[in-house]
């Protein structure tokens, strides 16, 4: 199967659409009130800033706000949008790429790190998110939770969207043993037919959880939402707050000296009781 498998690549595919298909799918001042309770007014560097749709806002916000993205097709909409003056840019991968160090918070939003495409190199986009963040600062995941039923013997087909114009059919293949899933989604219309492929690496709270900790973050809080609402076993989502130790390094060989050290997390990632994001 030969679908893109990296960040990159899924700019070239969905640049062109995303706004319209994901533009409205947060409140941005829910995201701006979340950040606020861990850093006000802070240092934000957002890796996979796409086109600025979290990042402008929370720029707008007195955010100091730096984004990171693999596609230039992503960033060069992020450029045109107003208030595109108030991010810094860089382009480069989430895995490799030096924004700098110091940030009070990395921002990786909407399943973006699932488009990192091994556990390897996830694992090496957390040590990278631990290099920037300031001792005692947080690195925030959101993502989904993984949902087995959605899935008859490894396939699923639905219907994104359907008139009289034409169709768009969401079509996936999920192998549970890699954690991937295959997704292409094809839209039919008057014009002709589109492919929008994607793949995705996805991962569980509790491993999340372990390849923080291989990356030297301490688990601190873990909510449902942007809202702050418990994270429950029906939870669909997860915002996931993790905070690098006041001392401690990672290696460059390894995914770090603190990988195997046995101290205990702030609070447990299980149980958030973090009243400033009430």
């Amino acid at each position: 199967m030969n679908l893109p498998t990296n960040a990159q690549s899924y700019g070239r595919v969905w640049a062109e659409d995303y706004d319209d298909l994901y533009g409205d799918r947060d409140d941005p001042a829910a995201v701006v009130r979340f950040l606020e309770a861990l850093a006000p007014a802070g240092r934000v560097l957002e890796m996979g800033v796409g086109t600025g749709r979290l990042a402008i806002p929370l720029a707008q916000a007195r955010f100091r706000v730096t984004g990171i993205d693999a596609s230039p097709e992503m960033l060069s909409l992020l450029r045109r949008r107003s208030g595109a003056e108030l991010i810094d840019v860089i382009e480069g991968d989430m895995v490799t790429t030096d924004a700098g160090s110091g940030f009070d918070v990395v921002l990786i939003a909407f399943s973006t790190l699932f488009l990192v495409p091994s556990q390897q190199e996830q694992i090496a986009c957390l040590v990278n998110a631990y290099r920037h963040v300031r001792p005692g600062g947080a690195v925030v995941v959101e993502a989904f939770v993984p949902d087995h039923s959605r899935w008859t013997r490894g396939q699923n087909i639905s219907i994104g969207h359907l008139d009289a114009d034409g169709v768009v059919l969401k079509l996936s293949v999920h192998d549970p043993v890699q954690q991937v899933i295959s997704v292409q989604d094809v839209e039919v219309s008057s014009v002709g037919t589109r492919l929008r492929p994607n793949v995705l690496r996805y991962v569980w709270p509790a491993e999340l959880d372990a390849m923080a900790r291989a990356a030297g973050l301490d688990p601190d809080q873990r909510w449902s939402g942007w809202t702050a609402a418990p994270f429950t076993a029906t939870s669909a989502s997860h915002v996931s707050v993790f905070r690098r130790p006041m001392s401690g390094e990672v290696s460059d060989q390894a995914y770090g000296r603190n990988a195997g050290r046995t101290g205990r997390p702030r609070r447990c990632a299980c149980t958030p009781s973090s009243s400033a994001l009430r």
